[in-house]
C-alpha cells in the first residue's frame, strides 16, 4: 500500500513537471543540460520510463522551477522564439508553412543566425499567441549592427527605385506595426 502510494506521489510530481515544461516551453535539450544529464534520460524522466526516488523527482522539480524564476532557457532572441514555438505546440515545418517561409528560415532564426523582418515578427507573435512584450527584453532593437545592415532585396533594388522593404530601425523607434489605426 505505502509503494502504491509513492508511486502515486512520483507520478503526480512528473504530471507537474510535465505541465510546467510545456507553457514555459522548456526542452528536454535545456532541463538535460540543467541536470547533468543525457536527454535520453530526461526524456525518460519526462515520460515516466525510469524508477525515480520522491526526493530525485522533488529535486528535478525545484530545478524546474529554478529554469522558469531565471528564465535560463530563454536568453537570446532565438531562444525566446523557440520557446515560444514549443509552447504553442508547433513544430518547425508548421510554424514555416502558416507563414510563408521554409522551416530552415524558422529554424535560422532560432539558432540567431539571422533576424526575422519586423512584419514576421508580429505574425509570430499572433501565431504563437505572445504579445509583443514577450520578445522585448531580446528583440534586437539595441544592437543597430544586427538591423541596420540592408536586406539583401535592399541591396538588390536599382538606384533610384523605392525598396519595399524596411532596410533599418532607427535606434529607439518601434517597426511599423499593420495593426495600428493612425
Amino acid at each position: 500500500m505505502a509503494a502504491v502510494r509513492r508511486t502515486l506521489e512520483i507520478e503526480a510530481i512528473v504530471d507537474r513537471i510535465r505541465m510546467k515544461m510545456k507553457p514555459w516551453g522548456i526542452t528536454l535539450a535545456h532541463l538535460a543540460r540543467q541536470l547533468g544529464v543525457s536527454r535520453q534520460y530526461a526524456w525518460q524522466i519526462v515520460h515516466e520510463r525510469t524508477p525515480l526516488s520522491v526526493e530525485r523527482a522533488l529535486a528535478i522539480e525545484q530545478t524546474v522551477n529554478r529554469i522558469i524564476e531565471e528564465q535560463s532557457h530563454m536568453q537570446t532572441f532565438g531562444d525566446r522564439l523557440r520557446a515560444a514555438r514549443i509552447s504553442a505546440g508547433l513544430t518547425l515545418k508548421q510554424t514555416a508553412a502558416m507563414i510563408g517561409y521554409t522551416w530552415v528560415g524558422v529554424q535560422r532564426w532560432e539558432k540567431n543566425l539571422c533576424v526575422p523582418k519586423p512584419g514576421v515578427v508580429w505574425h509570430l507573435c499572433t501565431l504563437y499567441r505572445v504579445g509583443e512584450e514577450w520578445f522585448t527584453g531580446c528583440f534586437p532593437l539595441h544592437e543597430p549592427d544586427v538591423l541596420s545592415r540592408p536586406t539583401r532585396e535592399a541591396r538588390e533594388t536599382p538606384p533610384g527605385f523605392l525598396s519595399p522593404v524596411v532596410t533599418s530601425v532607427p535606434r529607439g523607434q518601434v517597426p511599423y506595426d499593420p495593426r495600428s489605426t493612425s
